[in-house]
């Protein structure tokens, strides 16, 4: 079997993570779709300015799609079990700031410890249009760990990363997924919370990047992806192979939209 896996599925569903046997893997680092405030969110992109050049009013595409479901409180009940079960060790999940006592709550509730809320900095991101309030300068990751003696290899530095969003300029570093993480974040966090040869799980590959930084960096990767699209572009990438996006987007837990 490949040291890199990418299942094409619902991580939920009953060929996903209730497979996976009881501490059978090392980690888990993941990016789980956002709450229902954080897609709403997302749905307002800029397009330009109104006509009214002297007020400079930023004008909104309200109907841009992040491209997939929001994540509901079941969701994040069912997938803490599942982390729970079967993680030996760290247990990294990326969510919205608004939702750190969630995960926090449910996580906890399973019997994994909450050690710390962790940040990364997005250079580069979206400014607030609207200009009536601060825009979000940053993304949480919620860090957990099971009892018992814990370990790292980023000795005493902050739990903050700072990278640029992914952005496709001059085709550099293609932007193959909406809610992409940039390959250097991911490198990061798999050298800091992961050794050689460890086993990490990321149940919502996506475009794969997560896998990538795994086969850079010499650790194992099983994931899984439920639209086909993109599990094809994370099987290319992580296999070192080019990757093109399709226009469709997928909905982690409704199909493609």
């Amino acid at each position: 079997m490949s040291d890199h896996v990418i299942h094409v599925g619902d991580c939920l569903g009953p060929e996903g993570l209730v497979t996976l046997g009881d501490k059978s893997v090392d980690h888990v680092i993941t990016d789980p779709p956002y709450d229902e405030h954080t897609h709403k969110a997302g749905r307002r992109g800029h397009t330009g300015y109104a006509e009214d050049h002297v007020s400079q009013r930023a004008t909104f595409n309200r109907n841009r799609e992040l491209g997939f479901d929001p994540l509901t409180v079941a969701h994040m009940y069912a997938l803490a079990g599942h982390f729970a079960r079967v993680a030996r060790r760290w247990v990294v999940v990326f969510c919205a700031l608004e939702m750190t006592h969630h995960w926090r709550r449910e996580c906890e509730r399973e019997g994994l410890q909450y050690i710390r809320t962790m940040l990364w900095h997005k250079l580069g991101a979206t400014p607030q249009f609207t200009g009536d309030r601060p825009a979000q300068a940053c993304e949480a990751m919620v860090l957990f760990h099971p009892p018992g003696r814990k370990r790292w290899n980023g000795g005493g530095k902050h739990g903050f990363y700072e990278f640029p969003i992914v952005l496709d300029r001059g085709g550099r570093t293609p932007r193959l997924h909406t809610t992409q993480k940039p390959l250097e974040l991911m490198r990061a966090l798999v050298a800091d919370f992961t050794d050689p040869g460890d086993l990490v799980l990321d149940p919502f590959a996506g475009s794969g990047t997560t896998g990538v930084a795994c086969r850079m960096l010499g650790r194992r990767f099983i994931g899984w992806e439920q639209n086909p699209d993109y599990a094809e572009i994370a099987r290319r990438r992580i296999a070192g192979e080019e990757a093109k996006p399709r226009a469709e987007q997928p909905s982690l837990f409704g199909g493609v939209r």
